[in-house]
């Protein structure tokens, strides 16, 4: 698969496995010297790999690019090694973070992947400015970044592992849940 095809795939699968609503989310892959990106409004059910946007690591982004395009091109910039960016609106993790400043599995899968996350708060200011810059510093020391009451970002060496980083807080976050409620 094309990298286009690629980022289509995991998109749609983000909402398939209801990590994201219809229009939620976004995701990017290196490609070219600089990255594509989902569009803006992005429908995940119908997405094309057409409708991706190209985009530069330095130069200003284009008007059809996803809002959170910024935080894709700070964390390609930041991190060499970095060749994908998912961000989904995992409900479970979103839910079990909104009073807390971190998140700690209670699931092994989940102790020997994260051990405990920090919980970033979301600038509704500013939002396009500061974000970029939060997240970025989370990810130095975290393969995920987590936004109170907005979602999770994942960076990665491929797209799979992205996502896969996405699945498996989301399932932590549940289990988490289904223990406090047992």
């Amino acid at each position: 698969m094309s990298p286009q095809q690629q980022l289509t795939f995991y998109y749609k699968l983000l909402r398939q496995h209801g990590l994201n609503d219809s229009h939620s989310g976004n995701g990017s892959v290196r490609n070219n010297g600089g990255f594509i990106v989902t569009k803006t409004g992005a429908c995940a059910d119908i997405i094309q790999a057409e409708e991706l946007v190209d985009c530069s690591l330095k130069q200003a982004l284009p008007e059809k690019a996803s809002l959170d395009a910024g935080i894709h091109q700070k964390i390609y910039q930041q991190f060499n090694q970095c060749q994908a960016v998912l961000h989904a609106h995992n409900p479970y993790t979103i839910a079990s973070t909104l009073s807390s400043d971190t998140f700690c599995p209670v699931d092994f899968e989940g102790k020997l992947y994260f051990s405990e996350l920090p919980v970033i708060d979301c600038a509704n200011e500013d939002y396009r400015q500061v974000m970029p810059s939060r997240i970025s510093e989370c990810l130095k020391n975290h393969p995920i970044a987590i936004v109170r009451s907005h979602g999770v970002y994942a960076a990665a060496e491929s797209l799979e592992l992205a996502y896969k980083w996405l699945c498996s807080i989301e399932q932590s976050a549940k289990i988490k849940w289904l223990a406090k409620h047992a």
